[in-house]
């Protein structure tokens, strides 16, 4: 066994609860190099096989079975594997994108009608934050929590940080982009720290230290010991999701793009931000004609951010990147970025309710209007000639 191997099993909280977990696990390497990786991993944590893909579990550079070979495109990127799910009664299914450093995973929902949940990167990234904690909590009781670390990107959910704000344990915020996370990690561990967790909502996640970076392996690895344990409790996966928000609250998100083909346009887009009322630095200060307050901005392109006491950013500062975040005071968290490879304008909101909000729709509702108020006020889609996301 390779001292990767190692490390998974040493790191498996109960090999012998995975060793009689009657869930059946269904597995896709999209047509990548993660099958015997998967087969390896598993072994090493002490589960039954899994149930492959058959289609897409080698090397296909002409991704033959599915148009885009990316588990976070969702139902039609997973036609195949819910497919194989059902044929064998499985009902998890485990992706990696083909070189494996992401995943991906589906769960059937116990009223048929309902199908499958694929889980966003912020979903899973909330479970697993939750799953690293607990299995770390449950070896180390009683730790100091000073030193113990978790984090996320920027435009990711702010779940993990409002859990580490209740649980006693440290959350750091980076760029997105895992070398920002990666070259964190190492510097926290020159420092005597641990890091347990770190993800990005595109389905990137870090669940062990022994690679600084995404890796889709692992990653899958620790979401079927989650299901197993899960399933000893009687719950699911979207029952412990439920959960989360009970506890913490709901963290609902909605991510999206425009193209935009102009540079000038994109750069006009943003400057207007910047200079809302006419002089530089006035940024909106709300939605909907004042229904909906902005309480801090952070521009990330300037290095202006109004939550510190100089009104500079705390994070890494790139002129040649557009990134603005404003944060209202309802709770909702909205980042307008550019794409450092396409030529789209990204929006990644999330409105983090209060746990005493039981009502997922209020959120939701709320959440829907304040993003297309969002779109309309601050993108003009219309105006600048943005064409929208075909799916």
């Amino acid at each position: 066994m390779c001292n990767y191997m190692k490390i998974i099993q040493r790191d498996t909280l109960n090999l012998e609860m995975n060793a009689a977990c009657d869930i059946k696990f269904t597995y896709t390497a999209m047509h990548g190099v993660g099958y015997s990786f998967m087969i390896q991993a598993f072994r090493a944590a002490n589960f039954k096989p899994f149930i492959v893909v058959e289609e897409q579990k080698d090397p296909d550079p002409e991704f033959s079975t599915v148009k885009f070979p990316n588990p976070e495109e969702g139902k039609s990127a997973l036609n195949l594997a819910i497919e194989t799910a059902d044929k064998n009664s499985s009902t998890v299914i485990l992706a990696n994108d083909p070189d494996a450093d992401r995943m991906a995973v589906a769960e059937k929902q116990s009223d048929g009608e309902q199908g499958w949940h694929i889980f966003n990167g912020n979903e899973l990234g909330s479970l697993l934050g939750w799953w690293c904690w607990h299995s770390y909590r449950e070896r180390n009781p009683g730790e100091d929590l000073n030193n113990l670390y978790m984090m996320s990107s920027t435009v990711s959910s702010k779940l993990i940080k409002t859990m580490a704000s209740i649980e006693g344990f440290q959350f750091f915020e980076t760029l997105t982009g895992f070398k920002w996370m990666g070259n964190k990690t190492a510097e926290l561990q020159k420092e005597g720290k641990k890091v347990i967790f770190a993800f990005e909502e595109a389905i990137g996640f870090m669940c062990f230290t022994a690679v600084l970076d995404k890796d889709g392996i692992s990653a899958a690895v620790r979401a079927a010991e989650m299901v197993s344990y899960l399933s000893t409790k009687g719950m699911t996966l979207m029952d412990k999701l439920q959960d989360l928000y009970s506890t913490y609250g709901f963290h609902i998100s909605n991510n999206s793009y425009f193209l935009c083909y102009e540079q000038p346009v994109i750069e006009h887009i943003f400057e207007r931000l910047r200079n809302f009322s006419g002089s530089a630095d006035t940024y909106p200060t709300s939605l909907l004609d004042g229904k909906y307050e902005i309480e801090t901005v952070r521009d990330l392109t300037t290095g202006f951010d109004s939550s510190q006491p100089d009104n500079k950013a705390v994070l890494p500062v790139s002129k040649s990147n557009q990134m603005i975040t404003f944060t209202f005071k309802n709770g909702l968290v909205a980042t307008l970025r550019t794409s450092g490879t396409e030529p789209k304008v990204k929006y990644y909101t999330e409105l983090c309710a209060s746990p005493a909000e039981k009502n997922v729709e209020v959120v939701k509702a709320t959440l829907e209007e304040m993003v297309a108020a969002i779109v309309e006020e601050f993108l003009q889609p219309e105006e600048n000639g943005l064409i929208a996301r075909s799916n």
